[in-house]
């Protein structure tokens, strides 16, 4: 194993850390205050670099190196097919294959790539290049390095949410290898937004976001219960008074349902094949309720993203919620 990592997951809502401490892998997670985070970054970093300062202070954590996923709305990310080229060339040529999604100067973002295949010709070189290209904003990334130093941190790696699925994905099929192949999407219950992404075996093929979240949620417990966002969140953490099961909120339940079965229509459909497991996790999933509705909305088999989580890491708790950090922190192991 190479040196030790902090997994980090920034959203909205909160901030997840995952790292290993005497072997043992752990998980903080700290809510945030309101619009320190939005759909554009980090809004207040210095407020943010003072809570993760925090952070490190109260857990003792030890390691200092981040590796950091960046969320669908924080990069560009594609399947490309080039010809053999060489290393020096590709990080020449990237910046092209992004033309179509990127309206402002190339040299404003960075690039980076993973291999995905490379298929031989008959003589045994390369016929072509199969990769995965992900473009990320420049100012962002060196924003969040300069937010985690003044934290007492050191950002070592940014990598996309997809490749933080991918490397559960590889984990899971090293295990599992009959399993490669089998169509399946993980399902992110995020408290702003859902996000929704499709691999076969570990390859990744599409991905959706939802602007729609456990924080519509939190607006329908504060309008039934006549309370501000802030109370409604802590109605719902303790089901104050039954009231996750109102017909309120069963309402957001069967939205969430509505929104995710238009994803999965669309994607077998496009496919041509159906969709055969369903990966859970975000926040919601820490919310019994909205789990029965979605276990008895989908025939697709069902089950948390526990299950491709290695063992050691699948006994502890709330796993669903840190799975993104804890991917990052996976990452980080396997340089």
């Amino acid at each position: 194993m190479s040196a030790s990592y902090i997994g980090m997951d920034i959203g909205t809502g909160s901030v997840k850390l995952a790292y290993r401490e005497g072997g043992t892998v752990k998980l903080v997670k700290c809510p945030l205050p309101d619009n320190l985070v939005g759909e554009n970054g980090v809004i207040a970093p210095e407020t943010l670099a003072a809570l993760l300062a925090q952070i490190r202070k109260d857990e003792r954590i030890k390691p200092r190196d981040v590796v950091m996923v960046l969320d669908d709305n924080s990069t560009f990310f594609r399947h490309v097919t080039l010809p053999p080229m060489t290393d020096a060339e590709l990080k020449l040529n990237l910046p092209y294959e992004f033309r179509d999604y990127i309206d402002e100067d190339p040299g404003m973002y960075v690039y980076d790539y993973a291999v995905d295949e490379v298929p031989l010709k008959d003589d045994g070189t390369p016929d072509r290049l199969e990769l995965y290209a992900a473009a990320a904003s420049r100012k962002l990334v060196e924003d969040r390095a300069s937010m985690l130093r003044r934290a007492g941190y050191h950002l070592k790696i940014t990598f996309p949410s997809q490749m933080a699925y991918m490397r559960l994905l590889l984990g899971y099929l090293e295990r599992y290898p009959e399993e490669d192949g089998l169509h399946q999407v993980f399902i992110d219950i995020g408290y702003e937004r859902m996000s929704v992404h499709l691999f076969q075996g570990s390859k990744f093929k599409a991905f959706k976001t939802i602007d729609f979240g456990c924080r519509d949620l939190d607006m329908a417990i504060a309008d039934l219960k006549g309370v501000d966002r802030h109370v409604a969140s802590t109605y719902k953490q303790g089901n104050f008074e039954g009231v996750l099961d109102t017909p309120e909120c069963m309402a957001v339940y069967d939205r969430i349902c509505f929104e995710i079965n238009k994803v999965i229509n669309f994607y077998n459909f496009s496919n041509d094949s159906d969709v055969e497991r369903m990966y859970l996790l975000g926040g919601g999933v820490e919310i019994s309720q909205l789990m029965e509705v979605i276990t008895r909305s989908f025939p697709i088999p069902l089950e948390t993203v526990v299950m491709v989580m290695p063992g050691d890491i699948q006994q502890l708790p709330n796993v669903g919620t840190y799975a993104l950090a804890i991917a990052s922190l996976l990452e980080g192991e396997a340089i």
